[in-house]
């Protein structure tokens, strides 16, 4: 005897109704989710697989000095990302060697243009002299050279000291915020550390326009030079008008004895040469009277 299935209400019908959308909509939404992370693996595995796409590159293999001659020992070749790597960076060693380093280089830094002396230089000083200044080199000594504290890279104003005269001597700053390029054999190197240890050497050398380097080498010549250290960063400029003895020392320092006078009588005697004058000395003073 068949059985026949008692027929669903409408209240069941509608919950299976709705269960069926949920499902489907369940199942359309997982299947938009499976999409987005399928396309989000497939971007990562690309960009993956990009970043492994390596090119050679010639690194220091040791730390190299500035002023080195770079030999085959020196580099090293390495393999970076494509991406992380300039078109122009070197890929061979035979594309640099026998170049001068410019700036110290660190083991594995990568070799670019701006370590290495132009093509062509000799390397040394030269290459160190920045655009449109020459370079000058005075004598020091543990005086003027700030106690050898002095290095390459420093500022340093110059004061210099004038002796016309056994009775005028005087200073005054000439040049102000001027690049030590040398001290001693010691050329600036951007990237070398400063010895805190005070080094005395026999000579400085910086870096002056033209004009500047002729008052230093005629400074040199009539005075004596003292190098003034400046604090790091600072590069104000200070207007100064120099000192003279009497500024130091006031009433202290006295003119020689009838010096004013005689000064005074040569201008008299100059303005009325061509007059009889009689002279009269009373002590210390003099007179002269013209007709």
């Amino acid at each position: 005897m068949a059985i026949n299935p008692s027929p669903l209400s409408p209240k069941t019908k509608n919950k299976i109704n709705s269960l069926v959308v949920m499902a489907s909509l369940a199942m359309f939404l997982g299947l938009i989710a499976a999409t987005g992370v399928w396309q989000y693996l497939s971007k990562t595995q690309e960009k993956v697989k990009a970043l492994s796409v390596t090119k050679p590159v010639v690194v220091a293999g040791k730390q190299i000095l500035a002023g080195t001659k770079l030999q085959e020992s020196d580099l090293a070749i390495k393999q970076f990302p494509v991406q992380a790597v300039p078109k122009d960076y070197p890929s061979s060693i035979s594309s640099v060697k026998d170049r001068i380093v410019k700036a110290t280089l660190q083991a594995d830094e990568v070799v670019t243009e701006t370590r290495l002396v132009g093509q062509g230089a000799s390397g040394g000083l030269p290459v160190v002299i920045p655009k449109d200044l020459r370079a000058i080199t005075i004598r020091v000594n543990e005086v003027v050279g700030v106690g050898g504290f002095i290095n390459p890279g420093d500022r340093v104003d110059i004061v210099s000291i004038l002796k016309s005269n056994e009775q005028q001597t005087f200073s005054k700053t000439i040049l102000q915020n001027i690049l030590v390029l040398a001290v001693g054999d010691k050329i600036l190197d951007i990237n070398s550390i400063a010895e805190p240890q005070a080094k005395i050497v026999a000579q400085v050398t910086l870096a002056l326009g033209s004009n500047d380097a002729e008052k230093i080498a005629l400074a040199s010549e009539v005075g004596q030079l003292h190098l003034v250290l400046r604090p790091f960063g600072e590069d104000k400029l200070a207007a100064t008008s120099g000192v003279n003895l009497e500024d130091i020392y006031g009433d202290l320092i006295q003119k020689p004895e009838g010096a004013q006078d005689i000064s005074q009588t040569q201008a008299i005697i100059s303005a009325n040469e061509n007059e009889n004058a009689i002279e009269i000395i009373l002590g210390d003073e003099r007179s002269y009277y013209y007709y």
